[in-house]
């Protein structure tokens, strides 16, 4: 009698655990764009230099960690939320031969393919597209689930000069390095 007890008992346990398991996973659709950042670094003439974009939005947020193959994101960067670190290398970026924000106010990432590296860790390829120029880049990222929260946490590498960023008298790496560092926290929530 004991054993016909035990076994339903069994059962019941082993499917509430695994319940709980699914109940944990979440699919993320929504941005938290206050605690959302994008940085970037640069060197110019050899000092390091950081600075960061203030305003980003998603026009498509899509993550199930189960299935990250299927995962869709873009992600806008309003270009002129722009802090470089000091006012007056603000307002030269606003420039043509740098952003040209008057013509093209915001950059843009639309993912193509996302893939699971295991552990939490993961890697995106998509379309870039900064002035106009679309190149695809792959970024490693991490993943960090919080609560009701996730953080999607990466970096890569661009050349600005693929992209028309420092046109003219500023196509010397020397003065300003072709090398742009991202690094973006995304913070997203179901």
């Amino acid at each position: 009698m004991r054993t016909t007890f035990f076994h339903p008992l069994v059962l019941a346990a082993a499917l509430g655990l695994g319940l709980m398991g699914q109940a944990g996973a979440a699919q993320y659709t929504s941005l938290d764009d206050a605690a959302s950042s994008i940085q970037f670094g640069y060197s110019q003439m050899n000092v390091k230099m950081d600075g960061r974009f203030a305003e980003l939005k998603a026009s498509e947020l899509s993550f199930d960690p189960a299935r990250p193959e299927a995962a869709n994101v873009s992600i806008e960067v309003v270009l002129s939320s722009i802090d470089a670190g000091y006012a007056e290398a603000n307002s030269e970026l606003e420039k043509d031969e740098w952003l040209a924000l008057a013509t093209h106010p915001a950059a843009t990432f639309t993912s193509r393919k996302v893939e699971s590296l295991g552990e939490n860790r993961y890697q995106v390829t998509g379309a870039l597209t900064i002035k106009g120029v679309t190149k695809e880049v792959t970024a490693p990222f991490t993943l960090e689930e919080d609560g009701d929260a996730a953080v999607f946490a990466g970096n890569f590498t661009f050349q600005r000069a693929d992209f028309g960023i420092g046109e003219g008298q500023w196509e010397d790496f020397g003065i300003v390095a072709n090398d742009i560092q991202i690094r973006f926290n995304i913070v997203a929530k179901p």
